[in-house]
């Protein structure tokens, strides 16, 4: 394949073999675009303590779950409650910037003329010192030969030889998604021991110094809520489309009330368009001569 780029210089953000198998697939590469926002970031706001304290909070929106002390204790020291909650303004900033981000790529991609844009990289970055949160985005822009550019670009983490392999399965990527759900924990009395290092068990009089080694039960429902609603996020953005290589992961922030819960999923979004047809190997561009 020829490389006619539209320009007197131009980029690419695509490994060597990527770049290799980006041309023998009918794919030029016309630019390295990329996108990025910044918005303000805070594990707690206006959400957090709209809720109040104590034994009469009210219900936020979204996942809520009470954890209650069951030893009547009353002193200044001995933590009489505990709850796990959705934090929703975490998750709307997180959303907001992808948002910003994605347009930004694509703007630089239309300018091009591009059809697509390949090989996305995204990397947040939490600036703790300035409670902001960054992420951006990256990637190559690029045409496919004979065909007209879409009024919206298409977007995959992929590129290369599995761009290719999915396309001769019989499905064109649509866009890159990402999806996020944040749980606060604001520990028990018992989870904050266990926390600690040490073990309780009410089998054993509801006494402080149990072996330590038990499941802390809020912590885990915590994961699993996040996860839960991370994945049903996700799912209601496809339609009837495919999530292609999905990838979780989960973080924890520790804090002076509890662990803060993060879930992260990201994929890409596909849709078939016919059925699987081989695609012919790349042609040789070095030749090894016998002498």
């Amino acid at each position: 394949m020829t490389i006619a780029p539209r320009n007197a210089a131009w980029s690419s953000g695509l490994s060597t073999n990527d770049f290799a198998a980006c041309l023998s697939s009918g794919l030029q590469p016309l630019g390295f675009v990329q996108g990025c926002s910044v918005v303000n970031w805070s594990f707690y706001g206006i959400g957090y303590n709209a809720m109040g304290f104590g034994l009469g909070v009210s219900r936020p929106s979204g996942y809520f779950e009470q954890y209650l002390c069951p030893h009547g204790i009353v002193s200044a020291e001995h933590r009489r409650y505990g709850m796990n909650y959705q934090k929703s303004w975490i998750e709307e900033s997180y959303l907001s910037a992808l948002r910003s981000a994605t347009e930004r790529l694509l703007h630089e991609a239309r300018k091009l003329g591009a059809h697509g844009v390949i090989g996305v990289i995204d990397r947040p970055s939490y600036h703790s010192e300035t409670s902001s949160f960054e992420i951006s985005l990256s990637g190559t822009a690029v045409t496919i030969e004979g065909a007209v550019a879409p009024a919206v670009p298409f977007t995959t983490f992929l590129a290369g030889q599995k761009l290719n392999k999915l396309v001769e399965a019989g499905f064109a990527p649509v866009e890159i998604l990402i999806g996020i759900a944040s749980i606060g924990v604001m520990a028990s009395c018992i989870t904050e021991y266990q926390l600690t290092g040490g073990g309780f068990s009410l089998a054993a009089g509801g006494g402080w110094g149990a072996a330590p080694g038990g499941e802390i039960e809020q912590v885990v429902e915590a994961q699993t809520a996040a996860r839960s609603i991370v994945r049903q996020r996700v799912r209601d953005q496809l339609g009837g489309d495919i999530l292609h290589g999905a990838s979780l992961m989960v973080r924890s922030n520790e804090t002076q009330e509890g662990p803060q819960i993060e879930a992260t999923l990201r994929g890409n979004r596909v849709r078939h368009f016919k059925e699987f047809t081989q695609i012919d190997p790349p042609s040789p561009v070095v030749h090894l001569s016998d002498r």
